[in-house]
Parts: structure tokens; sequence; C-alpha cells
């Protein structure tokens, strides 16, 4: 009996195994599909470049997006169902290459433009037969003629496509289809200024860029494409008197709110920051870029509670010709003298990149190949004075610091510059959503190169802290000579920020801020402003700063041997230009 039973025990767990081995499956990975266009479709040579506000399109008699239309305020009134060619949202957005697929064989397609809106709009329906022409690649742009006077509803302007003749360098053009704006804004400031007419490109300082770049009238409408190491930089537009034209904001610090007369961002109703917006960005190398010169949407003050109305006004915006690839070849480099003692020259490998710099000043950028790289500094007979060596990474910016250490030696301290525009929050997840990312922003960061200053904590007026809500508190705060800080060293300011000054102040690890250093100059915040006279000729007032990636740096020497030739000072370095 025990036998049989064991017989049969042995039978079902066979029975059992045998079952298990026949529903076991193979292990899949599987894999979540992030992308937003998940079809593969070819690009044609045709971009649309839509100013005028269309959301919807049909191409050859087909509805390309959704015609959806939400009502405000309501749970969904965000959630747009995605189609086929507009996957994220269904609507047509600023800017399309139209895809290969809706050409017919004669290279030709048919496009009907139109907006779909819970609330009235002045845009028409705008019908277009457009041409895939390799020869002649094309931007079709959009414009709202219903805003302005001057300009047709279409205007085909040809794309270039061919990267800058040096694989470290960008191009950029400007395209002006500007007109007069027919119904111009008026509050208690003033009316509306008028920016039509020729304008020119124009660095962050107001320094013109190129002769091929200057005087290009809406008659004209296209520049040719100029040249320019890749970098970061504040392209500005000015009209021929020197007037600054505002650009469109886009992401976190989009700044649509603008004063009539000025066309510069308020506080309130009577009063102007004197800031006009333009963004601060990285242009990579291989990148095609076209500055666009048209009416854009904007809002004003019409009271003292900030209520706004909406109003067009000329305006400028980046676009991107092309994807450049990941920056994973070049760096930037500048020298900087905080030597008293002589001007010098610096040398990467050998090869010089800047000649002759006085006590206090910086050379400008040389673009390099990444990699393992020695800097030096030399004196006016060419002996190498201080060096160093370094892995220097691709797509960083560095400055080069000649100084002298507690001994009087020299020394090269290597700092790498972030000008990203992102803060960090602090969130404790993937980073995806722990970080943001600005186009307008203030930063600074402190350096201690000073002898006879063992800690130096820099605040702004009356002792006050330098960092602000979201910044390392400490920023700036008991430096040490030729010790930067690494994690987080940059303030933050606001373009609403009111005049401050930043003052040294002799510190210890225990005492902060410490004794005022008042044999240090206070620097003023109007130190900030590169050139006083870009403001002034045009008979408007100066900002509090401007804007951009600093570097603040105590230089010179406290003390015993202090003279009025190397006294301890404080110099300010812009990273951008």
């Amino acid at each position: 009996m025990n036998k049989i039973n064991y017989k049969c025990f042995s039978l079902l767990c066979f029975s059992m195994m045998l079952l298990f081995q026949a529903c076991k499956k193979d292990k899949v990975d599987f894999e979540t599909d992030n992308r937003v266009l998940t079809q593969n479709r070819t690009n044609s040579t045709t971009r649309i470049i839509n100013v005028a506000g269309f959301n919807q399109v049909i191409a050859n008699g087909d509805s390309l997006t959704n015609f959806i239309v939400r009502e405000p305020n309501k749970p969904n009134s965000q959630q747009y169902p995605g189609t086929s060619y507009f996957p994220s949202n269904g609507q047509l957005g600023k800017t399309w290459f139209v895809p290969q697929d809706l050409f017919n064989a004669q290279e030709t397609a048919k496009l009907d433009f139109t907006v779909r809106s819970y609330t009235p709009v002045f845009a028409s329906n705008v019908k277009l037969d457009v041409k895939n022409d390799y020869s002649n690649p094309t931007d079709y742009f959009l414009l709202p003629t219903f805003a302005m006077d001057g300009q047709q509803e279409v205007v085909p302007v040809k794309r270039g496509v061919s990267v800058a003749s040096k694989p470290d360098y960008f191009k950029i053009r400007i395209v002006n289809l500007s007109g007069t704006i027919k119904n111009p804004a008026v509050n208690s400031s003033g009316m509306q200024e008028d920016l039509s007419g020729a304008v020119s490109l124009a660095y962050a300082d107001g320094t013109l860029v190129d002769a091929k770049t200057n005087n290009i009238s809406s008659a004209i409408k296209t520049s040719e494409y100029i040249e320019l190491p890749y970098g970061t930089y504040q392209f500005k537009i000015l009209m021929a008197d020197g007037r600054q034209m505002p650009a469109l904001g886009a992401g976190l610090d989009a700044i649509t709110l603008i004063d009539p007369p000025t066309s510069s961002i308020p506080v309130n109703l009577m009063n102007s920051t004197k800031q006009t917006y333009a963004p601060i960005q990285t242009y990579q190398p291989g990148g095609i870029y076209t500055i666009l010169i048209a009416p854009q949407k904007f809002d004003y003050l019409i009271n003292e509670v900030d209520e706004t109305a909406s109003t067009y006004q000329n305006s400028f915006q980046v676009i991107s010709d092309n994807s450049p690839s990941a920056n994973t070849t070049y760096f930037r480099v500048q020298g900087v003298n905080g030597l008293a003692a002589q001007n010098v020259s610096f040398k990467v490998d050998g090869k010089t990149i800047t000649s002759n710099l006085a006590f206090g000043t910086a050379g400008a950028y040389t673009n390099l190949i990444q990699g393992s790289h020695t800097v030096e500094a030399v004196d006016a007979s060419g002996k190498t004075i201080a060096s160093t060596s370094q892995v220097l990474r691709p797509a960083q910016n560095y400055t080069a610091w000649l100084y002298p250490d507690q001994s009087d030696a020299p020394k090269i301290l290597l700092v790498a510059n972030d000008l990203s525009g992102v803060t960090y929050l602090g969130a404790e997840d993937d980073a995806t959503y722990s970080r943001n990312q600005y186009y307008y922003f203030f930063f600074k960061r402190f350096l201690n190169l000073s002898t006879g200053n063992p800690y130096i904590t820099f605040t702004q007026s009356n002792g006050q802290s330098s960092a602000g809500g979201n910044d390392n508190a400490n920023a700036g705060v008991n430096l040490q000579p030729g010790l930067p800080l690494f994690e987080r060293p940059y303030i933050s300011n606001v373009y609403t920020q009111k005049a401050f000054e930043i003052m040294a102040y002799r510190s210890k690890p225990n005492v902060v801020p410490g004794i005022w250093a008042n044999d240090i100059e206070v620097l003023k915040s109007d130190a900030f402003i590169a050139d006083k006279n870009l403001y002034q000729k045009v008979g408007r007032g100066l900002p509090v700063q401007e804007p951009g990636i600093y570097t603040v740096g105590l230089i010179g020497q406290s003390g015993t041997g202090s003279t009025p030739a190397n006294k301890a000072r404080m110099i300010i370095i812009k990273h951008n230009k």
C-alpha cells in the first residue's frame, strides 16, 4: 500500500513538473518607446515658419491636425489628442518641416492653414502651393498681416544648408520681415514706439557684428550668412538710431510683457527696468541660424492693478536652420592676468592664444580640440613664468587665471565656467525635473586670487548675503586664495533687481561676513553694464545691470607690500559675448 502511494505521489510530481514546463514562457524584455514621433518620415527641403499663429493645416485636401477646440477652464482644456503628423498635441506649431510623403510626383503640395479657437481670431485662411526643391531649400513665412502693413501673407525665403567653412564655427543671418503695426498700443507710459525699418546685428555690448548684417531693411529682406566661432552669445538687434528691438521670450523666462514706448520690460505701469529682452544661448559648431524680424504678440499693462491687453510689435526670434551634432570635440579657453608685476601672454601647447595682457584684463576666447593640454603664462621676453597641464573637455568654457600664491610665486588656475543657464532645484529624482533652463539670467561667481586675504566673503550692500533663495548659501563665502567653490558656485539675480553693491569682507571659518575690507573698492551694480552709451545715446535711462555669466575676481595684494599699482581690487570678467 505504501509503495502504491509513493508511486502515485511520484507520478503526480512528474505531471506537475511537465505542466510547469508547458506553461513557462520565454522571458521578454519590455522597452518603453518615449518618442513623440514613432513613424519614420523623411522631411522635405520645405519649411513653414508660422508667425501668424495658425494651429491647423490641411494638405492636399486631408486634415493633418485635429481641428478640436477645448473650452477654457475645463479640466481637459490643455489636452489635445495627437495626430499622425503632429503627435504631440495635434496642432501646428511655430516651425514645421513639411514631410516628403505629402508631395506628389511633381514635388508639389497644396497646404491650407487656418485657426480653430474658442475665442474669435483675426487670422483668415491661407492657401499655399509649396515645392520641394533640393537645389533651393525654402522657408515659407506666414505673417500676421491682420496686425501689420508692408508684407504679404506668405513670404518665401531661400534657406542655407551648407555649414561654416571652419568646423568650430556656426553660420547666422538676419531675415527682416518687419512692417508697420496697424493698431499700436498706448497706456499711461506712452504710445508704442515704431520699430519698423532697417536693423543691424550686435553683440551684447552693442558692438556691431559684421558689415554683412548691418542695415538690413524689410525691402532687402535677408542678409548673407556670416560665420562666427561657436560659443555663448547674447545677440541684440539694433535699429538705425541704436534703439534695441525686443526678442520674443521662450521657456521658463518667457518675458512677453513690454513697455509700449520703449519695448523694454516694465516694473509697473509707469516704470521700466530699462532691460530689453534678448536671449542668451549657445550657438553650436556646425549650426546654422536665422534671426527672424517680424511682428509678434506681446502684452502691456493697462492699469495700476497689473491687468494687461495685447498688441503686436516688431521683434526678433532665433530659429535653428539645422540640427547640429552635439559638441564632442571643441572647448573654449581664455586667459586673465591677475599678476600685478608685468604684462603677460598665454599659450596652449606652445601656441599663443592672447598677447600682452595688462594686470586685471582678460583675453579673447580661443577654440581648441579637447584632450590633455598645457597652458602657460609667459613674460615679455618669452620666458614661462607659470604653467599647468590638465585634461580639457569638449563643450566646456575655461578661464586660465594667472595669480600669485601666498609666497608670491605665479600660478595658473583653470576654472570651468557654466554657461548653460541651468539652475539646480535640489529635487531628489532622476534629474528630469530637478533643474530649470533659463535664457535671460544674471549669474555671478566669486574668486579670491589675492595675497594678504586668507578668507574673503563677498556680500551685497551692507554685508547682506549674496546668495538668493535657490542659490548655494556658501557661494562667495570664506573663499581662500586659489580655491574656487565648485558646487553650485553661482548666485542669481532677476531683471527686477534693485541697485546693489558687491563688497569684500575679511571673514573667518566661523565668522561671516567678518570685517568690511574698506581698502577694497566696492563694485556698484552698474559696473555690470558693458557700454552705458548703448542706452544713453538714444536718450534712455540705464538698467540696474545687464544679464550674462560673470566672474568677480579679487586680485592684487593687501597689507604689507601693497601699492597703488598692485592693491587688491575686484574685477569683472563676462564669459558670454
